[in-house]
């Protein structure tokens, strides 16, 4: 196992220097998004963009720059840590250009509003270390870059965080036809619109394209999902239905968390999936994630995407 982790290590750090995806094998395509086209509306990038009640504005040029995460609503957390709004040039972005000033995040990334400040803590070394494979690479690149204080800080700014329900879970047979934008996130395509099976995924889209483009703190998603995969996934997260273990056990009886496993109810759909694979496929490795390699065993794919299809739905304390 120990020579199998520095195989890992080694290939991760000779991807991540180019900045590659990294291979979450047997995770499907769509719960690994490659970057994609660029955005299909045409922004000046030097006009100043509001958002509404916010009493500042950005260009789209500083909206998108990963050294100063845009703050449109600064009187509603605690001041952020300079590596979460900043970050540290020239290789670690600002935590709070991907993860968002509320921590709620984009299905490309994932919601850290909720987590416990030692369990982010862990996952970032773990990122460091390369016991845990992030698919895009970023996460291993910029957490090995970091000081474990940095690391503390921002867990902790993250922590303080109040969750938010931004999901809307649809179970579909057919999807409108989608792409991926430049930032890995899936949008409809409105200029040859079509429906197309829904098959076994999960197609999480902005309701307002616009606002993610702000990357404004909050902004609702629909999940689209496989009609009857919520009561699926329901039975599979409250009984194990057979197959694995019921995951109120480790989770908490709300799933917003225990002790010994972080909140899962109200992520997104796409970021479980490639979770989940990660564990079955060991590119998350470490004490932690050992728990999680025997549950997910004997699951498939469709079981896969019945229990992220559910805990999407599931609501959240707020």
């Amino acid at each position: 196992m120990k020579k199998q982790h520095l195989l890992l290590t080694a290939s991760l750090l000779f991807a991540t220097s180019a900045m590659a995806d990294n291979n979450i094998p047997n995770a499907p395509g769509w719960s690994t998004p490659a970057r994609g086209s660029a955005m299909s509306e045409i922004v000046d990038a030097t006009v100043k963009r509001q958002l509404e009640g916010s009493a500042v504005s950005y260009t789209q040029t500083e909206i998108d720059n990963k050294f100063s995460a845009p703050d449109w609503f600064p009187q509603q957390h605690e001041p952020m840590p300079d590596i979460v709004q900043f970050g540290k040039k020239p290789k670690v972005w600002a935590c709070a250009s991907c993860h968002l000033a509320s921590g709620t995040g984009h299905p490309e990334s994932s919601t850290l509003a909720g987590l416990s400040a030692n369990y982010m803590t862990e996952q970032l070394k773990a990122f460091a270390s390369g016991e845990r494979v992030d698919y895009s690479g970023h996460m291993n690149r910029m957490a090995a870059l970091m000081t474990e204080a940095e690391m503390i800080d921002a867990s902790r700014w993250f922590a303080s965080l109040p969750t938010q329900q931004f999901i809307t879970v649809k179970e579909v047979e057919t999807v409108a036809s989608t792409y991926v934008d430049k930032t890995r996130m899936r949008q409809v395509d409105t200029t040859t619109p079509s429906q197309e099976p829904i098959n076994n995924r999960i197609i999480e889209v902005p309701v307002d394209k616009e606002l993610v483009h702000k990357r404004a703190p909050v902004s609702e998603f629909i999940s689209y999902v496989p009609v009857g995969s919520i009561n699926r996934g329901k039975n599979l997260v409250q009984t194990g239905g057979g197959k694995t273990i019921p995951c109120m056990s480790c989770h908490g009886a709300d799933l917003s968390g225990s002790d010994i496993g972080p909140a899962i109810a109200g992520n997104f759909g796409i970021y479980t999936v490639r979770q989940l694979h990660g564990f079955k496929s060991n590119t998350r490795n470490g004490a932690q994630s050992a728990m999680m390699q025997p549950v997910v065993a004997n699951l498939s794919d469709a079981d896969m995407v019945d229990i992220a299809a559910y805990l999407s739905s599931v609501s959240i304390k707020l």
